[in-house]
């Protein structure tokens, strides 16, 4: 059970206990609307499905000024679209002016609005995904969650409209190049698309032309099987209900995928060795659960995903029956192996404060447990997601699942 951390806070003379605590999050997967969008920048859904917060967002003088002053820019850059047409990105990019500038009135909206205060108090803190910030005041999250989606709009158009490199180019590039004249007249009927649409709240522009160029670039990537407990992980989740824990030694295990690199390969050699690792594990009664994590990943724009190519291996080569196999099919390298598998372990009910087990190879088994792996944890997510790391194996490791790793991470679009 999540721990809940309450302040005491001096105002004069007069004792106020306010009520900003760590609200445990429900065992429960998010319901996913739009799951690329929902994924990315869930505090801009939430805000654009609350009538009542989008009618004090449109209300509001300075973010109505800001929104006019859009929709003039891409009216005008609709109209010399010959001549520019990275002309609308640069207006959709959001600088730092105007960064601070809606994170003043939307603070000011929380203490003046109840409706936005039900957003953050109710939906945002249920949802987890802004877990980093739970222990600070309500009105601090809201920001804090406002600043991040705004910081990855603005990567999203960076690279996949004006050709910035990704933080791992070799697998996250775009899938053409914008310079090309077909890269070119793309972006010229998104401009037309955007010029068209009515009247909204100040981010709708910057947020769908976000959107329709990791469409066009075929980076859906976050959105694909969703959802998960009503698919690839329906079986499962049935049989988890009937599991009596106590009699295992760890709750999964975990295996990281290892793409083959070479293109029309499903399967690398590694990875078939790792699952005969965890298969072995598991006939052995270590878990009830096989979760298999990995996504599209190698080579670039491969078909193949590598949970899902997992799960078929175990069940045809080892006889691994399906609902005893959770799939993560989004990990894109070895953070968010641990990290989505945290996720999944805390979302469908499996007991938190119990270790599960991560089966790999010798070389990965290593990295994992090296200072290099926490190091770049804590610099690319913000913590390292395990609480306790314990050495069973050459190629077997205890983990306890760490809490943070629900945070959603808008800095990566294709697996946040």
């Amino acid at each position: 059970m999540k721990k809940m951390i309450c302040g005491l806070f001096f105002y004069g003379s007069a004792l106020a206990l306010l009520a900003h605590c760590r609200v445990p999050v429900p065992h429960a997967p998010v319901k996913l609307v739009s799951a690329v969008q929902d994924k990315n920048f869930y505090v801009l859904s939430l805000m654009e499905r609350s009538p009542a917060v989008t009618k004090a967002l449109m209300e509001d003088h300075e973010l109505e000024k800001l929104a006019d002053a859009e929709r003039d820019g891409i009216a005008r850059c609709e109209a010399a679209k010959a001549s520019n047409p990275d002309c609308t990105i640069d207006i959709a990019l959001f600088n730092d002016a105007q960064i601070d500038l809606v994170s003043k009135q939307l603070a000011h909206l929380y203490e003046t609005n109840p409706a936005v205060r039900a957003l953050v108090a109710g939906p945002m803190h249920r949802s987890g995904f802004f877990e980093l910030y739970a222990a600070g005041t309500d009105k601090a999250l809201f920001v804090h969650a406002w600043i991040d989606a705004a910081h990855g709009i603005d990567q999203i158009l960076n690279t996949y409209g004006k050709g910035a490199p990704p933080h791992l180019p070799k697998i996250d590039s775009a899938s053409f190049e914008m310079n090309s004249p077909a890269g070119r007249q793309l972006l010229l009927n998104f401009y037309g698309t955007l010029a068209k649409q009515p009247d909204g709240i100040f981010f709708e522009p910057s947020l769908r032309l976000a959107l329709l160029l990791l469409d066009a670039n075929h980076r859906d990537e976050a959105g694909r099987f969703e959802p998960l407990e009503s698919g690839e992980n329906a079986a499962a989740i049935r049989r988890l209900v009937n599991i009596r824990w106590s009699d295992y030694r760890y709750t999964v295990i975990l295996v990281p995928g290892r793409g083959p690199d070479q293109v029309g390969v499903n399967l690398a050699p590694e990875g078939q060795q790792r699952i005969a690792l965890a298969a072995k594990n598991y006939k052995a009664g270590l878990a009830p659960i096989l979760l298999v994590s990995g996504g599209f990943v190698h080579p670039a724009q491969t078909p193949f995903c590598e949970a899902i190519e997992m799960k078929k291996a175990l069940i045809a080569d080892f006889g691994i029956p399906a609902d005893a196999i959770l799939v993560d099919p989004y990990a894109r390298h070895t953070t968010t192996n641990l990290r989505n598998a945290t996720r999944l372990i805390y979302r469908y009910g499996i007991p938190f404060d119990s270790p599960a087990l991560v089966t790999t190879d010798v070389e990965q088994s290593a990295y994992i447990e090296s200072s290099i792996f926490s190091a770049r944890s804590k610099n690319e997510l913000g913590y390292v997601p395990y609480r306790r790391l314990t050495r069973i194996s050459a190629v077997d490791l205890a983990f306890l699942p760490e809490l943070d790793s629900l945070q959603a991470d808008s800095s990566d679009p294709l697996d946040p």
